[in-house]
């Protein structure tokens, strides 16, 4: 039956996700398609802001995302689908209407194409690009050898070549990325979705699962101090996400209200929503505290980029008296990194306290999903139960929707402020100058890191060891993400633990995480091995690197030579 209202419930929301998505694309390639001259370079360079602005909701869209799925509702697949495709499409329309040349033309007159093309040939963004395309960058390449050879066999050219000749200009630009730095990237980036996607997340939804059978024959005040206690420690860890909180907060508040004399259903789910919205503005506090004290070190100062433009331009938002800017930047940012960056910047906590009230819209909306899903009825049939579950997934969606307008809005609120402002947020402040002079003592390990990592100068032992490890870890995160259902059981936020059709562990909290994994199929298990294991293989290809450029750097300083001190004068 589950599997069967998975299906169900994905047909029902695929056609709303695919209108969204390509509605998102119609409406850019209308505006574009109408109003933009290219022939203007002005006009060309703001399509292409838009452009690159489209990428960043579609980015968006994929964060939000895996924010529900961390609420075990199987959509993230589904959603990545139809933005990958519009990802694809949009680039193609990049490279089509707007073309190489007038890309070309604007490097040399616009800063903002000099900022993109930086950002493009940034070993970050390409460890992305490797990320995202994974398997299809080697399919691509054995499609083209196919093609050469069946061109070869039917005498349609006289080229010996082994693939063809997009292939070799591809492969051509490919050759002078910096694989090494690349590979180590990618590897960083894996482990950081592994963390919050599949490691954090799903552990989060089986331990508020047995949460929910643990506080069963609690009192009701017992179970609201205990549960608003519990959530607010999850809320103050960085991976942990917030919806599965405020969905089980529904469960436990509206479910148990239902027997509880002078609470009942509405009242429990009125409690939950009010309790939720509290968690959330003590995480705020809690949150903006540790980046306040935190962000005394200049390491920390480093690390988040206060002397950057885009920090400095949210830092702008937040200080003007524009209240749409500070809500949208508060709202549709991340928990954790955006009230942690306002304690780090010193801005007014109760400015971020109060443009932080309405995400209660976001809380509200999972809030009665948790308590859709418990349902006003302790006893429900089964058409109940689908009835409740198909509006708790609607509320679900929504509250994804508007943190994605949030977040859109603050994007276009950064990039006005990036645009017009630029200049006077690139220039040294006084305050920074700890940070830069920080920056420049460690440029040198920097440097020596870099020529240890370049391709042609690390040892093929090495190379072969780095590769297979970003190999590994590239194809585990593939298997996570497309196979889940063949990786994972199936277990959501308001499943049982102790249920003899899942998970069966009784009160066992341990065993409730680890047979989650399937059993009945060696690739879950199978893919966290090959993780794992890429994991120790990029730990030791680091400790090599680190510890080359740490003997290297000080050879270089061995080296240098020493400045004579001028003579000092003795008087006699």
């Amino acid at each position: 039956c589950t599997r069967v209202k998975t299906a169900w419930f994905l047909l029902w929301v695929s056609p709303f996700v695919c209108a969204l998505v390509t509605g998102m694309l119609a409406a850019f390639c209308a505006i574009n398609g109408t109003m933009v001259d290219m022939n203007d370079t002005s006009r060309a360079e703001k399509a292409l802001k838009q452009f690159f602005m489209m990428v960043g909701v579609i980015v968006m869209v994929m964060w939000v995302a895996a924010s529900i799925a961390s609420a075990s509702m199987r959509l993230t697949g589904t959603i990545y689908s139809f933005c990958g495709a519009g990802l694809a499409a949009l680039f193609a329309w990049g490279y089509l209407e707007i073309g190489t040349k007038l890309i070309n033309s604007q490097m040399k007159h616009s800063k903002f194409m000099g900022q993109l093309m930086s950002i493009f040939q940034n070993d970050w963004f390409r460890a992305c690009v490797v990320c995202g395309f994974n398997v299809t960058i080697p399919t691509f390449f054995a499609v083209e050898v196919l093609r050469a050879k069946v061109r070869r066999l039917r005498n349609t050219t006289t080229s010996k070549s082994w693939t063809t000749t997009e292939a070799q200009l591809a492969w051509g630009f490919l050759e002078e990325w910096q694989w090494a730095s690349i590979f180590m990237k990618v590897n960083l980036l894996c482990m950081l979705y592994w963390g919050m996607s599949i490691g954090v997340a799903k552990i989060t939804v089986v331990f508020l699962a047995w949460l929910n059978e643990a506080l069963a024959s609690w009192s009701y005040l017992a179970v609201n101090i205990t549960l608003f206690l519990i959530a607010e420690f999850l809320m103050m860890l960085p991976p942990t996400p917030g919806i599965p909180v405020y969905i089980i907060m529904g469960i436990i508040l509206a479910g148990q209200g239902r027997n509880v004399e002078g609470v009942g259903y509405g009242g429990g789910l009125t409690i939950g929503i009010v309790s939720a919205f509290l968690v959330k503005e003590v995480s705020v506090v809690g949150q903006y505290s540790i980046g306040f004290f935190m962000g005394k070190s200049v390491k920390i100062q480093q690390l988040v980029g206060v002397d950057k433009v885009a920090i400095r331009a949210v830092e702008k938002i937040m200080m003007r008296k524009q209240v749409i800017g500070k809500v949208a930047v508060l709202v549709g940012g991340p928990d954790w990194p955006t009230n942690c960056l306002c304690g780090v910047l010193r801005l007014s906590l109760w400015t971020c306290c109060w443009g932080t009230i309405p995400v209660i819209t976001i809380i509200g909306a999972c809030v009665m999903a948790g308590a859709f899903l418990a349902g006003p009825k302790e006893i429900m049939t089964d058409s109940e139960k689908s009835m409740w579950s198909a509006i708790a997934n609607t509320a679900l969606v929504l509250s994804g929707v508007v943190q994605l307008v949030a977040g859109v809005i603050a994007m276009y609120y950064i990039q006005s402020v990036v645009s017009t402002e630029g200049e006077e947020l690139a220039r040294t402040r006084p305050e920074h100058e700890p940070v830069f002079e920080l920056t420049r003592a460690e440029e040198a390990f920097r440097v020596t890191y870099a020529e240890v990592l370049r391709w042609d100068s690390l040892p093929k032992p090495w190379l072969f060891l780095l590769a297979v490890s970003a190999s590994m870890m590239v194809g585990s995160i593939f298997l996570f993400q497309f196979m889940d259902a063949l990786c994972f059981v199936n277990f959501q936020v308001n499943d049982k633990v102790s249920d003899p059709d899942g998970l069966n562990c009784g009160s066992n909290l341990g065993c409730a995480i680890f047979r989650l994994v399937r059993g009945d199929t060696p690739i879950g298990w199978g893919a966290l091995g090959i993780f794992f294991f890429a994991c120790f293989l990029h730990f030791i290809f680091s400790s090599y690197v680190g510890w080359v450029a740490k003997k290297r750097l000080a050879a270089k300083t061995a080296d240098l030579p020493t400045v004579a001190e001028p003579p000092t004068k003795v008087d006699h």
